[in-house]
């Protein structure tokens, strides 16, 4: 039922890990970002959208409102660092070569190699 799943920033709160991706399992860019993240060897909880108790279109689609509803974007993956959204792939790219990853990772005890 979908009021047993919990909204986007439950999800978040509850992560084991500091940084959680939404994705889709069939989503390129979402198989990018997973890459991206075990590459730079960075823990991660991953929320597949379209899969296991996520699947059911009514808890998709209100898991899919609250994340445009946090960061004002309807891609995926979105990508969070201790709850603050740093975005889709392409943004984590971005915050990766400014020094804003590093900077969120830090405030969460995770070092870059």
């Amino acid at each position: 039922m979908t009021q047993d799943i919990p909204d986007a920033r439950t999800l978040l709160a509850q992560s084991p890990t500091p940084v959680t991706v939404f994705t889709l399992s069939w989503c390129s860019f979402c198989h990018a970002a997973k890459k991206l993240l075990k590459d730079l060897d960075i823990p991660f909880t991953v929320i597949e959208l379209d899969t296991g108790d996520y699947r059911p279109a009514g808890v998709h689609n209100r898991l899919r409102q609250d994340l445009f509803d946090i960061t004002g974007s309807q891609t995926l993956p979105q990508v969070f660092v201790g709850g603050t959204p740093v975005g889709g792939y392409t943004d984590t790219q971005s915050a990766l070569r400014n020094g804003h990853l590093k900077s969120l990772l830090a405030a969460q005890g995770i070092s870059l190699p």
